[in-house]
């Protein structure tokens, strides 16, 4: 049956919105981007609110399942990403639930070393050489962030759905949230929209780009889920002994609308290592990420395949007779939607070009480019793609910064986040302690205000990963 697809309207009334809070600085999500905002401008003095739409913080870290923290570092083994993304890995490390390469291993091109860490992650590994990525367990990143923000003072409201930016002629003066309390609205001098997917941008009026290139990562939506009680070393001895007779069962297994294993992602929690575990990586193109209809279909369908997935394993699949459906991804892993019109938008061009900007917030690994990585191993990000070129008191601070597809396919990863959320949640406190737009925030501030969080500003520096 066709869809019933309604072309009618109806005229909303007019209506008086409670005004739930007030604050210097209202962040909408708390995804790795919002966490950062929220946590930075907390810490910075500003009076914060945070507003996330699940009951738990991280976003595709915890609830979507994405279980590493990629990247840290460039070929070479040199750790770019320090601050708060550091603070994740290092509260992780008390409770014994980050699993990484050691100082000493990091930028080697060892045959057993480079083998032994890339049976355990995809993202170790980057041309034959052993860099910093980060396997961590979600359950404990989910308690660990709610003490963070607890101990910085953000007030966070969850199981709420930030919708829409009050506006006063160019300037955001807060935001509306919905929840089961109804339709409420918090005031604020600063909105920073840490919504990964630019939510809060065309109610602003902010220019923005949403074409994606479908041959690009960030063009899939993925649905996350994990078995457990497999023998992986058993299951591994049939894939690389018996490679034949491994291929045609993923290819029966396809057909089938089911999805082969990406490989071992090992988590580290309370026990060694999880090497009983095994996460799949379902991929779906869709034509938009924002659409509910699509969002809805790949809810339906993956779920479905889920189960396919888990019946042939269990039934063909050597050394996972005995598994059992561990977890699926409470949220779907979306990539890329809304990204806004900045200051200064960084293109595909970027990558290839050794400038430091003078508004250099972040330093991020170049990623999976070949050669490229070789002659350009580092990305310098300004402050100025964080900032609409329209319209005031309002920052970006999650993957929605301003940058076309193919810039934005490269550096939107989990760690690249937390570093923009730093960067804008930082810039709206030192706005709001001096009393200025954000976009005149000074840049030297800013950068000694980071540099004081442990960020890291310059490739030249060095830092230590762990022993």
């Amino acid at each position: 049956m066709a869809e019933r697809q309604s072309t009618k309207t109806i005229t909303e009334p007019a209506r008086k919105i409670k005004v739930y809070r007030e604050a210097d600085v209202v962040v909408v999500g708390g995804g790795p981007g919002g966490f950062g905002a929220a946590l930075a401008a907390a810490r910075n003095g500003a009076d914060t609110v945070l507003v996330e739409r699940y009951g738990h913080l991280g976003g595709m870290a915890t609830g979507g399942l994405v279980t590493a923290i990629p990247v840290m570092s460039d070929i070479y083994g040199k750790r770019l990403l320090g601050g708060i993304c550091w603070e994740w890995i290092e509260r992780l490390d008390k409770w014994d639930a980050a699993f990484y390469p050691k100082q000493n291993e990091l930028g080697s091109s060892d045959k057993m070393l480079v083998k032994y860490w890339a049976d355990r992650s995809i993202f170790v590994i980057r041309l034959g050489m052993i860099v910093l990525s980060v396997n961590i367990d979600p359950e404990v990143m989910k308690c660990l962030l709610v003490d963070m923000m607890e101990e910085a003072g953000v007030k966070m409201v969850l199981h709420s759905w930030g919708t829409e930016t009050i506006m006063e002629g160019n300037e955001a003066k807060g935001v509306i949230f919905e929840s089961k309390s109804g339709r409420q609205a918090i005031l604020a001098k600063v909105v920073i929209d840490s919504t990964g997917d630019g939510d809060l941008l065309p109610s602003a009026g902010a220019g923005y780009d949403e074409n994606i290139d479908p041959k690009l990562r960030i063009k899939k939506l993925s649905l996350e889920f994990m078995m457990g009680n497999v023998d992986v070393h058993r299951a591994e001895d049939v894939r690389f002994s018996q490679p034949q007779r491994h291929a045609e069962m993923m290819s029966e297994l396809e057909k089938l609308g089911g999805f082969p294993s990406g490989g071992r992602m090992f988590m580290k929690s309370g026990l060694k290592d999880q090497d009983n575990f095994v996460m799949f990586d379902q991929r779906y193109n869709v034509s938009s990420q924002s659409d509910v209809d699509e969002l809805t279909r790949i809810e339906i369908t993956g779920r479905k395949n889920i189960l396919r997935t888990y019946g042939f394993y269990k039934k063909y699949v050597p050394g996972f007779e005995h598994c059992y459906l561990a977890l699926s991804a409470p949220q779907l892993g979306t990539r890329g939607d809304k990204r806004v019109h900045g200051e200064y938008m960084l293109r595909a061009k970027d990558m290839d070009s050794p400038e430091v900007f003078e508004d250099t917030i972040a330093v991020f690994p170049d990623l999976d480019r070949g050669e490229a990585s070789l002659k350009h191993p580092h990305m310098y990000i300004p402050y100025r793609c964080l900032v609409p070129e329209k319209v005031d008191n309002l920052l970006v601070g999650c993957r929605a910064f301003s940058s076309d597809d193919v810039f934005n396919n490269y550096f939107n990863l989990i760690p690249h986040c937390i570093a923009l959320g730093e960067a804008a949640g930082t810039a709206a406190a030192l706005a709001v302690k001096a009393g200025i737009k954000p976009r005149k925030v000074n840049y030297r501030a800013l950068q000694e205000r980071l540099l004081a969080q442990g960020t890291i500003l310059s490739a030249a520096e060095k830092v230590p990963v762990k022993t």
